[in-house]
């Protein structure tokens, strides 16, 4: 615990743990949809029929600007 936390620059063991279990519930979520893959039916039915791939590459790219203060909080 204590070298994840200095890793992971956490302040308390709450925060730390906290992070971790979100962590682990995020990589067994990922194995388990690569362990059951989506049929094509399934693939199908998550995409929006009106989805167009070449006007979205085609759209001028979006410029954000970060300023200092923002990055820091």
């Amino acid at each position: 615990m204590d070298a994840l936390m200095a890793t992971g620059g956490f302040k308390t063991r709450k925060d730390t743990l906290e992070w971790a279990l979100t962590e682990a519930l995020r990589i067994a979520t990922i194995n388990k949809i690569v362990e059951t893959p989506w049929t094509m039916e399934e693939a199908k039915a998550a995409v929006n029929p009106n989805y167009d791939v070449i006007a979205m590459r085609n759209m001028s790219p979006v410029t954000i600007k970060y300023s200092k203060t923002a990055r820091s909080k």
